[in-house]
Order: C-alpha cells, then sequence, then structure tokens
C-alpha cells in the first residue's frame, strides 16, 4: 500500500510500462568496515546491467547494484523484469523491487547507527557517572 502512495507521489504511475532484460551481472567481494573502520568481514554484491527499448525503439541501458541479501542478487543475467522508464528522460528507470531493496539497505544501516549511537551514549553516561561518584567522595 505504501509503495503505491510512493509510486504516485513520485510520478512513477504515469511512466511508460515495458520488459526489460538483466543483460548482465557480475558478483563483486567487498570489505566491510565496523564503526572504528577496522575490516569487519567480506560480503558479496551483485553489479548488473539493464537494458531496455524506448517508445522510439533506442536501446537503453542501465547499471544497478544490489546487496548479497536482496532477492535480486539471484539474477544471473537473461531474466525478464517489469519496469517503467521516465518518456521524457528514457534513460531513468522506476524498479519497484530495486526500490524495496534500496528500502531495505537504508533500514538497516539507520539502524546499525542507531544501535552503535546508543550503545556510544551508555558508555558515555558510563564515564560522567563515575567522574561524577569520584568528585562526591
Amino acid at each position: 500500500m505504501l509503495i503505491e502512495i510512493w509510486e504516485r507521489l513520485r510520478g512513477y504511475n504515469k511512466w511508460i510500462q515495458t520488459e526489460a532484460k538483466i543483460e548482465s551481472s557480475n558478483l563483486e567481494k567487498v570489505k566491510t568496515y565496523d564503526i572504528n573502520g577496522n575490516q569487519a568481514g567480506v560480503t558479496s554484491e551483485s553489479d548488473d546491467v539493464l537494458v531496455w527499448t524506448d517508445k522510439m525503439g533506442q536501446r537503453q541501458r542501465a547499471k544497478f547494484c544490489v546487496p548479497e541479501d536482496s532477492p535480486l542478487y539471484q539474477f544471473i543475467g537473461g531474466e525478464t523484469v517489469t519496469i517503467r522508464y521516465n518518456p521524457a528522460k528514457p534513460e531513468e528507470f522506476y524498479y519497484r523491487d530495486l526500490l524495496r531493496t534500496k528500502v531495505h539497505t537504508a533500514f538497516k544501516l539507520t539502524l546499525f547507527f542507531a544501535l552503535s549511537i546508543g550503545i556510544a551514549l551508555l558508555r558515555f553516561a558510563r564515564v560522567i557517572l563515575r567522574i561524577t561518584e569520584s568528585h562526591h567522595r
């Protein structure tokens, strides 16, 4: 329901719907880092190329990248998906599942940073409490 409202607000519902093909999909290993800048591990991403033909018969291409926890990560190339493209700028496209992946990733990052800030504030509060207690003795 919310996604349909978002699509209407952004005007995507007025864009031209068409079939696009995943032209290629390249898996790539990416280093991850913790809040202190230390390498925390390695994850995978998929760099994909999407192609479609606009109403003028011009072939359009767009690249997008998804993390390994995205359902789009499973694409290997050759799959067909339904997208919408901007009739005024045919190189601009909207793909609902890609938006879902971006929202999911943004939510995870926000949650991670909120928890990190919360932990840092608790540690800071402990230090202040200890300093205050030592001054009252």
